[in-house]
């Protein structure tokens, strides 16, 4: 995959969202004055958010591997190293909230909602990946050709 357009699109969109989640992860709400419901459908609001946080960490995380001009043979692994690399973010991110800022909590059930994000989220990357490359190759057409 050679399309510069695109992979350029999906590293702008995965530094954007890496930035999203930290800003989540580390900005202390309970100061904003913003007042959320306490559950969703009987979960607690927390979990639902750090489900909803890393569920789109596997489609972008795919494409970035898949766009890399690094991983070369090794591209068949993309999805394996997306579901590594997920699990790895999240430990640090709660890791983060329990050790390094004092305002906020990493709790090991914040660490199974997000884990079960990226489950979800591999799942059915593994299922439409392929078309996701497809339909941004339609979207970006490369330059080159």
């Amino acid at each position: 995959m050679t399309n510069s357009g695109a992979r350029i699109l999906v590293k702008v969109l995965f530094l954007i969202y890496v930035g999203i989640v930290l800003f989540l992860c580390f900005f202390n709400f309970s100061d904003s004055g913003i007042e959320l419901p306490l559950t969703f459908l009987g979960i607690p609001i927390d979990k639902v958010f750090h489900f909803l946080m890393f569920f789109p960490y596997p489609f972008i995380g795919w494409l970035l591997y898949r766009y890399s001009r690094h991983l070369g043979k090794y591209k068949e692994f993309a999805l394996s190293m997306t579901f590594i690399t997920g699990l790895l973010f999240a430990v640090a991110t709660e890791l983060a909230q329990k050790y390094i800022f004092t305002d906020r909590a990493g709790e090991f059930m914040d660490f199974v909602a997000d884990v079960i994000g990226i489950i979800i989220g591999s799942i059915i990357v593994k299922f439409i990946g392929e078309w996701m490359i497809k339909t941004i190759e339609k979207i970006i057409p490369d330059k080159k050709q």
